[in-house]
Protein backbone atom coordinates (compact mmCIF):
# COMPACT_ATOMS: atom_id res chain seq x y z
CA UNK A 1 0.00 0.00 0.00
CA UNK A 2 2.98 2.11 0.79
CA UNK A 3 4.17 2.15 -2.89
CA UNK A 4 1.27 2.04 -4.30
CA UNK A 5 0.69 5.95 -2.31
CA UNK A 6 3.79 6.76 -3.37
CA UNK A 7 3.19 6.73 -7.16
CA UNK A 8 0.50 9.20 -6.21
CA UNK A 9 -1.48 7.66 -8.64
CA UNK A 10 -5.38 8.42 -7.81
CA UNK A 11 -7.80 5.55 -6.56
CA UNK A 12 -10.48 5.04 -4.48
CA UNK A 13 -10.84 1.19 -3.64
CA UNK A 14 -8.13 -1.78 -3.17
CA UNK A 15 -8.85 -5.16 -3.35
CA UNK A 16 -6.29 -7.11 -1.41
CA UNK A 17 -4.58 -10.86 -1.74
CA UNK A 18 -6.17 -12.12 1.70
CA UNK A 19 -7.97 -10.18 4.84
CA UNK A 20 -4.15 -10.18 6.54
CA UNK A 21 -2.51 -8.31 3.53
CA UNK A 22 -5.34 -6.08 3.38
CA UNK A 23 -5.25 -5.22 7.83
CA UNK A 24 -1.41 -4.09 6.42
CA UNK A 25 -3.13 -1.89 3.80
CA UNK A 26 -5.41 -0.69 5.93
CA UNK A 27 -2.61 0.18 8.67
CA UNK A 28 -0.49 2.15 5.71
CA UNK A 29 -3.57 4.10 5.42
CA UNK A 30 -4.48 5.30 8.31
CA UNK A 31 -0.46 5.90 9.01
CA UNK A 32 -1.19 8.41 6.30
CA UNK A 33 -4.13 9.75 7.48
CA UNK A 34 -6.56 8.36 4.99
CA UNK A 35 -9.90 7.18 6.11
CA UNK A 36 -11.39 3.84 4.84
CA UNK A 37 -13.99 3.68 3.36
CA UNK A 38 -14.68 7.30 3.13
CA UNK A 39 -11.62 7.95 0.75
CA UNK A 40 -10.30 4.50 -0.18
CA UNK A 41 -12.53 1.69 -0.05
CA UNK A 42 -11.08 -1.52 1.25
CA UNK A 43 -11.51 -5.61 0.43
CA UNK A 44 -10.21 -8.75 1.74
CA UNK A 45 -10.08 -12.30 0.65
CA UNK A 46 -10.71 -15.54 2.63
CA UNK A 47 -12.84 -13.83 5.74
CA UNK A 48 -9.76 -14.66 8.05
CA UNK A 49 -10.64 -14.44 11.61
CA UNK A 50 -8.84 -10.73 11.45
CA UNK A 51 -11.33 -9.64 9.51
CA UNK A 52 -14.19 -8.45 11.55
CA UNK A 53 -12.17 -7.39 14.56
CA UNK A 54 -10.25 -4.59 12.56
CA UNK A 55 -11.49 -0.91 12.59
CA UNK A 56 -13.19 -1.10 10.17
CA UNK A 57 -14.66 -4.11 10.03
CA UNK A 58 -13.16 -5.37 6.82
CA UNK A 59 -15.42 -6.59 4.17
CA UNK A 60 -13.97 -9.32 1.97
CA UNK A 61 -14.70 -12.60 0.39
CA UNK A 62 -15.84 -16.04 2.40
CA UNK A 63 -15.26 -19.16 0.55
CA UNK A 64 -15.32 -22.52 1.20
CA UNK A 65 -11.99 -23.81 2.18
CA UNK A 66 -12.83 -26.92 4.36
CA UNK A 67 -14.61 -28.59 0.88
CA UNK A 68 -12.23 -27.75 -1.12
CA UNK A 69 -9.38 -29.23 0.58
CA UNK A 70 -11.59 -32.53 0.96
CA UNK A 71 -12.40 -32.10 -2.83
CA UNK A 72 -8.48 -31.67 -3.34
CA UNK A 73 -7.55 -34.79 -1.24
CA UNK A 74 -10.17 -36.92 -2.77
CA UNK A 75 -9.25 -36.05 -6.20
CA UNK A 76 -5.31 -36.96 -5.55
CA UNK A 77 -6.64 -40.28 -3.85
CA UNK A 78 -8.77 -41.39 -6.35
CA UNK A 79 -5.60 -40.60 -9.33
CA UNK A 80 -3.48 -42.43 -6.82
CA UNK A 81 -5.30 -45.36 -7.16
CA UNK A 82 -6.10 -45.11 -10.86
CA UNK A 83 -9.41 -44.74 -10.33
CA UNK A 84 -11.43 -42.10 -12.66
CA UNK A 85 -14.59 -43.47 -11.64
CA UNK A 86 -14.91 -41.48 -8.43
CA UNK A 87 -13.99 -38.63 -10.05
CA UNK A 88 -15.86 -35.73 -9.74
CA UNK A 89 -16.04 -32.08 -10.13
CA UNK A 90 -17.28 -29.60 -7.82
CA UNK A 91 -17.81 -25.58 -8.44
CA UNK A 92 -16.50 -23.48 -5.26
CA UNK A 93 -18.70 -20.39 -4.62
CA UNK A 94 -17.32 -17.51 -2.68
CA UNK A 95 -19.72 -15.63 -0.76
CA UNK A 96 -19.27 -11.29 -0.20
CA UNK A 97 -19.39 -10.69 3.06
CA UNK A 98 -20.22 -7.05 3.82
CA UNK A 99 -19.08 -4.87 6.27
CA UNK A 100 -17.69 -1.46 6.92
CA UNK A 101 -14.39 -1.07 4.79
CA UNK A 102 -16.44 -0.32 1.09
CA UNK A 103 -18.25 2.89 0.42
CA UNK A 104 -22.02 2.73 -0.17
CA UNK A 105 -22.78 3.72 -3.61
CA UNK A 106 -26.07 6.08 -4.07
Amino acid sequence: MQTLLNKETPFTAAVCYNDYMAAGALSTLEEYSISVPNKISLMGFDNGLIAKYLHPKLSTMDYPIQAMAEQAAELSLALAKEDNTTIKGTIFKASLIKRASVSKMN
